[in-house]
This record gives structure tokens, C-alpha cells and sequence, in this order.
């Protein structure tokens, strides 16, 4: 048995543990994994990995294909199918359409998500020639059968050899960030925030900021990866050029200077509840209008974007700070 660095992740790394011994892996955190764990162990043939995590798992990952990299390269057979929450994901040495048979088959039900795919797969695996044996004249046809033997199996190892090298190779490929740079130094400044509003005692405002912070970090996230994996090249660009505005506004007004200062010293501002609501409006409305662009990029539809941020746009001092954020991201 090959043993692998833990990840830091106790979902991955209790998934690498258990498709050591069986090809079929469903958490117990995920809802009905028991009767999953069933109906899948008698469909997913040994060739093929299956591992379905809650979605906890990938709240904290790097990137969108982290979990499928870690768990590909722990699985000893070719193809990996791996379901985090509702996000399903593939990867084969075998089987060139595994990514984009996964994307297709997302979004109905687990259960029949999750078999429809396996199915589809294993209908693309190519067939395998096994060579055949003779009978008579042992003897003298003994040495060519041997060499035959040691040929194949020469060819079988060097096939291997270049399968479980696109395995460990193709992730580096896919895993370049889908979210975009500029939008990444927003979504690194907001999670670099958080931990301020948190560390507030005994102000609920503060706690309740750092949670919605946390979420929207995510969020954007989510929708970027979703745009990358789902939808054309055009509407990832109108979602950059619609947020990355947006969220430079919201991290100034998030920033220590503002927000936080407004909830620890309230008594240096004038109309401190006035500003304090704007922001917090602002933050519900961007996740609320995030989320909303995250279910159409799932149902295959159109972007649509309804917020303007108003409240904030009139703040001077808050167009001051946006200003200057992104001079220091180079920008401007």
C-alpha cells in the first residue's frame, strides 16, 4: 500500500485512506451515504474510483481541481469520478471526455448524476485486446510465446508508465486559478479582513460581518470556477468586468479605516448607523446577487446583474480608498 502526505484536509485525506481498499467511497458527512454507498458499490466497475464528499471538503481548497488532483494521484486505477456537495468532476487516463461527461451530468440528482456518469464513462473506455494462447507443439512455439509474454508486458508497463504520467501531469494543466487575477486580490483582501471583524469581542455586528465576509469570499469564488467549467469564455469576462468594481468598493469599505472603526469607535464618525447600514446592505446585496448569477451559470443561463452599490458610491472617502487599492494592485 503506497502512503501519501496528509493533505490538511480530514475529508481528502480520509477519502485517499479509503479507496486504498475499495473503489467506492461515500462520507458519512454526506446525507444518505449508506444507501449511496450501496446502490454505487454494485454499479461502478473496478476500473473506476467513485468518491462523493460533503461539501465542506472543497470550501477550503486552493483550487477548483484540488481535490480530484490529491485524489487521482492516490487511486490506482485510471479513471476517478469524485462529487463534492452538488459539484461533480472526473478525471481519466483512458477516457478523454471524462471532464466534460461530469460537467454534462451535473445538477440532477446525486444518486442518478453520479451513475449516469460512470455509465457514460465506462461506455468510452476502449476495449482491450488479451492475447490468445495456441495449443501443440509446446515445445518449439514455447520460446516465441515467452517472448510474445515479455513483449506485451513490456508494452503493458510502458502504456502504464505513460498513463499514470498523464494522470500526475494533466492536473498541472487545469489547475491555473479560474478566477481571475484582479478578482483574486479582491476575494485575498476580503479573507484577509475576516479575521479582524472576528476577533471583535462582544459585537454581534463584527461577528456577523466576518461570517458574511467568509461567505462572499467564497461565493466568488464558486462562480468563477463554475464559469470556467460551464459557461463560454464571454461571460466569465462580462462577470469580471462587473464585480471587479464591485468588490474593490466593498474592500474599502470593509477595510479597517471604515467598517471596522465605524463598530469600534463609532463615537469619531458622524451618522455612524447611517454608514454602517450602507455597508452592510452592500455586503447582503453583492452575496445575494453572487449567488443568485451562481444558480443561472448551473441552470445554463444568462448573467444578470441588478446591483449598483449607490450608498456607497457617494462616500467620497470610500472612492479615495478604492482608489488607492487599486494603485496598489497595480491597476491604476
Amino acid at each position: 500500500m503506497h502512503h501519501f502526505s496528509s493533505t490538511g484536509n480530514p475529508w481528502i485525506d480520509d477519502a485517499i485512506e479509503g479507496i486504498q481498499s475499495t473503489n467506492v467511497y461515500v462520507d458519512h458527512d454526506v446525507s444518505g451515504w449508506q444507501s449511496l454507498q450501496e446502490e454505487l458499490s454494485g454499479s461502478v466497475p473496478s476500473d473506476m474510483v467513485v468518491v462523493v464528499l460533503p461539501v465542506q471538503a472543497g470550501q477550503d481548497a486552493p483550487y477548483s481541481t484540488y481535490v480530484i488532483e490529491k485524489l487521482t494521484d492516490a487511486a490506482s486505477q485510471p479513471t476517478v469520478i469524485v462529487a463534492v456537495g452538488d459539484d461533480l468532476m472526473a478525471e481519466s487516463s483512458v477516457v478523454d471526455d471524462a471532464v466534460s461527461i461530469a460537467n454534462q451530468n451535473e445538477g440532477a440528482d446525486l444518486t442518478s448524476s453520479l451513475l449516469e456518469t460512470v455509465q457514460e464513462i465506462s461506455a468510452e473506455v476502449p476495449a482491450g485486446g488479451n492475447p490468445g494462447s495456441g495449443s501443440g507443439g509446446a515445445d518449439l512455439l514455447m520460446p516465441v510465446i515467452i517472448g510474445g509474454v515479455v513483449l506485451v508486458a513490456a508494452v503493458g508497463t510502458a502504456v502504464g508508465l505513460v498513463a499514470r504520467r498523464r494522470r500526475t501531469s494533466a492536473p498541472s494543466l487545469e489547475s491555473a486559478d479560474p478566477v481571475p487575477p484582479g478578482i483574486r486580490l479582491r476575494v485575498d483582501r476580503l479573507r484577509e479582513l475576516a479575521p479582524f471583524y472576528a476577533a471583535v469581542a462582544g459585537n454581534a455586528i463584527a461577528a456577523e460581518t466576518a461570517t458574511n465576509i467568509e461567505a462572499l469570499a467564497s461565493h466568488v469564488e464558486q462562480l468563477f470556477i463554475r464559469l470556467d467549467a460551464k459557461a463560454g469564455e464571454d461571460q466569465s469576462v462580462i462577470a469580471e468586468a462587473e464585480y471587479s468594481d464591485k468588490l474593490a468598493r466593498l474592500v474599502a469599505a470593509l477595510d479597517r479605516d471604515y467598517l471596522l472603526d465605524l463598530l469600534t469607535r463609532p463615537d469619531l464618525w458622524d451618522a455612524p448607523d447611517e454608514r454602517i447600514g450602507e455597508v452592510r446592505e452592500a455586503l447582503s446585496a453583492v452575496t445575494t446577487q453572487i449567488v443568485d448569477n451562481i444558480k443561472q451559470v448551473n441552470a445554463r443561463k444568462g448573467l444578470l446583474f441588478q446591483v449598483s452599490l449607490d450608498s456607497l458610491i457617494g462616500r467620497s472617502e470610500l472612492r479615495d480608498w478604492e482608489r488607492q487599492f487599486k494603485k496598489s494592485s497595480g491597476e491604476q
